[in-house]
């Protein structure tokens, strides 16, 4: 059933949802207050520019300065989203350098989307409040910073470093670059910009893993990250130029520091849980955690144990602090009342459920490829390319089908086409299976996204009334990324205790490794392979005894992307089973009709 309000009779005003009724006397109270800042008092906001949310400055054409500001934002858009993307491919090579383990692999890409969508809300909120020109520039220049530090680091702490920086800097900038569009661009010029920008994105994330195969290939690794220092210094050039501030101050907002940090810790939390499972134990301690000297106790609950309840316990808190700061009429971090409408609802949870599963696949894949398939960096990202041409060839049909049969069954189709492709790439894994069989997978794979990815989002923003559409884009953003950062750590840990199950069994069945040499074997994959294969190899082994061990590393890491793929798989198909409940296009508008009415009814209907 809909969440929307009810109505007593059809001449009576909508009633609100409890809890409305005192927010929207604040929502009142702040229009008749809102700050104008120095800019738009220089300006004179007119009604229609205060309404629409767009600066004196804004234009319904093209020209020469609207198309270098496009250009500036797009180049940012560009660098971060390619991040996201460009460092899976990387990774072996990482591994490799820095001597680390398919766990620490795992916080290199974790991190950065944990960073990412933790304060993805907070400093869009604080674009608008102290000026979207500023907070774009600081989030550039400290995502290039960030970048730097990666493309320098000597070791995995220095890279984690410089992965939060970089998450920080993205978080700031991403918002501020559809806020900076919906500023300065009206009319025409503002669906090319919009239109740019979703093209931008789209294609960031395809060429992701090309230019990551090539820089690792051809290059360095170190240039996954430092080819975004002189794309993100023509950006704060350019944006220092031709970008004009613009902002509307609220003076009754105030920022939700607690739940920014309760959330953030609780997320951290879970997530080092979920990654370090397997090296100091799910339930009981099977490795010595020590900080500053400080010892674990080995009889007590693993440290990974406690992490994920104490996770579990804060995100319960930061659901009651979001309730009671919405109750006294405050801003908070996540608007909890548009849970109230159902396609918002399901669609969320949906959108989470999904990016646990399609995330991870490329984190995977990337290392089975080129660990036990021998593929270099490049070869790599050129496997990818069926996932990439099918997505974009399928999405512009989505649309077309949607306004036909509604988003619901598109969405719906998509995710079982993405769930069937996971799966099917969970049985066609083997050590020596021709890579022809991959593309045809992966090209249903990205025909599965094409369809689902835009409708759903759509579909999420379509729910609710257009006054909140940015506090749902925003949320639709933040789940998207934290869903991504749990589902490489929660598949990751799958793949990591296959590879140490897998790997133990084979060596102790075979006959032709010495056991002189399997006891550091096991470690070897205890340890999660630190380093690859070829630094866990002890030497003295003969050319058969080589054989072997090289064979028992390449079935552990075939049978750990095997079930990765099959829990994948998984999660997609419960997103699948939860986008069944999202309304249709009927009941959708329905909601979003009723919603609209409920933001308008008047202070005096409410007494």
């Amino acid at each position: 059933m809909d969440a929307t309000p009810p109505t007593r009779k059809r001449h009576v005003l909508l009633q609100p949802p409890q809890g409305l009724k005192q927010r929207e006397i604040v929502r009142q109270g702040r229009a008749k207050n809102m700050e104008e800042t120095p800019e738009s008092k220089s300006s004179n906001l007119s009604k229609q520019q205060i309404s629409t949310g767009t600066s004196p400055a804004a234009s319904s054409t093209l020209g020469r300065r609207q198309f270098i500001i496009l250009l500036v934002l797009s180049l940012a858009l560009a660098v971060i989203v390619i991040d996201a993307t460009i460092v899976n491919i990387a990774l072996p090579s990482i591994q490799r350098d820095f001597r680390v383990s398919v766990k620490d692999l795992e916080w290199i890409v974790s991190l950065y989307a944990l960073i990412f969508g933790s304060f993805l809300l907070t400093w869009g909120k604080l674009g608008d409040e102290f000026g979207r020109k500023r907070i774009f520039i600081g989030g550039v220049v400290l995502f290039v910073f960030g970048s730097i530090v990666d493309g320098v680091s000597g070791n995995l702490t220095n890279m984690l470093v410089g992965r939060v920086i970089q998450g920080f800097g993205a978080a700031m900038a991403a918002p501020s670059t559809l806020s900076i569009l919906t500023t300065t661009f009206t009319g025409r010029a503002r669906g090319i910009a919009f239109g740019t920008w979703g093209a931008v994105a789209g294609a960031s994330a395809v060429l992701g893993p090309l230019l990551g195969g090539y820089f690792t290939t051809y290059w360095s690794w170190r240039w996954a990250f430092l080819i975004n220092v002189p794309i993100g210094i023509v950006a704060v050039v350019g944006a220092l130029l031709v970008i004009k501030e613009s902002k509307f101050r609220d003076p009754n907002y105030s920022t939700d520091y607690a739940g920014v940090t309760v959330i953030t810790l609780s997320l951290s939390a879970l997530l080092f849980g979920f990654i370090e499972g397997q090296t100091y134990g799910w339930l009981t301690p099977s490795e010595t955690f020590s900080v500053a000297g400080i010892n674990w106790p080995s009889n007590s609950v693993s440290l990974s144990a406690l992490s994920i309840i104490s996770g579990l316990i804060l995100l319960g808190v930061f659901g009651f602090l979001q309730r009671r700061r919405q109750r006294a009429g405050k801003d908070s971090l996540f608007d909890i009342s548009l849970l109230r409408y159902k396609g918002f609802r399901y669609g969320i949870i949906t959108v989470t459920i999904v990016s646990m599963g399609e995330f991870a696949v490329i984190f995977f894949l990337s290392i089975y490829f080129q660990i036990v398939r021998g593929l270099s960096a490049i070869d790599t990202g050129v496997t990818f390319l069926p996932l990439a041409i099918s997505l974009f060839i399928t999405a512009p049909i989505a649309g077309l089908l949607s306004n036909k049969i509604g988003p619901k069954w598109i969405i719906t189709a998509g995710m079982v086409l993405e769930a069937t492709a996971i799966f099917s790439l969970s049985q066609i894994t083997t050590v020596d299976n021709p890579l022809v069989y991959f593309y045809p997978v992966l090209a249903v794979y990205g025909i599965g996204i094409g369809l689902a990815l835009g409708q759903l989002v759509s579909t999420v923003l379509g729910s609710v009334p257009w006054q909140r559409a940015g506090v749902a884009s925003g949320t639709n953003n933040t789940v998207r990324q934290i869903g991504s950062a749990f589902g490489v750590a929660v598949i990751g840990a799958v793949l990591v205790a296959t590879i140490s199950a897998v790997g133990q069994a084979d060596l102790a069945a075979s006959t032709i490794i010495p056991d002189q040499f399997k006891a550091s074997l096991a470690q070897a994959f205890n340890s999660g392979l630190t380093g690859g294969i070829l630094s866990s190899i002890p030497p003295g082994l003969t050319a058969a005894q080589l054989a072997a061990v090289i064979t028992v590393f390449n079935d552990a890491i075939t049978q750990g992307t095997r079930w990765a793929a099959f829990t994948a798989s998984i999660f997609v198909a419960l997103g699948a089973a939860s986008s069944l409940l999202i309304p249709n296009a009927k009941s959708t508008a329905k909601a979003k009709a009723l919603g609209v009415a409920v933001e308008k009814i008047p202070i005096s209907a409410e007494t």
